[in-house]
């Protein structure tokens, strides 16, 4: 591999890390505002509102966000350990 490709994968590896540390601070922000915009009751006062009203969503949403930026994460620290010489 040549200077000027690793030097490339480097600037995009870099570009994917900003990204993802962005995804990992306001990823779970984008299930919020979905359950905001659709009228999702956010407030749960016992176990029963919380099944009947599909609030789970809003929490399963937030988890799933939550395991996508690990997985990003863990990516990104991966292709850099990959890349050092």
């Amino acid at each position: 591999m040549t200077s000027a490709e690793r030097k490339e994968i480097s600037r995009r590896l870099a570009l994917l890390e900003r990204a993802s540390v962005l995804f990992d601070r306001f990823g779970v922000s984008v299930p919020l505002a979905i359950a905001f915009l659709n009228h999702w009751p956010t407030e749960i006062k016992s176990y029963q509102d919380l099944v009947t009203t599909n609030a789970w969503k809003v929490f399963l949403s937030c988890v799933l966000y939550q395991l996508a930026a690990f997985a990003l994460r863990r990516a990104v620290k991966f292709a850099t350990a990959d890349l050092a010489p």
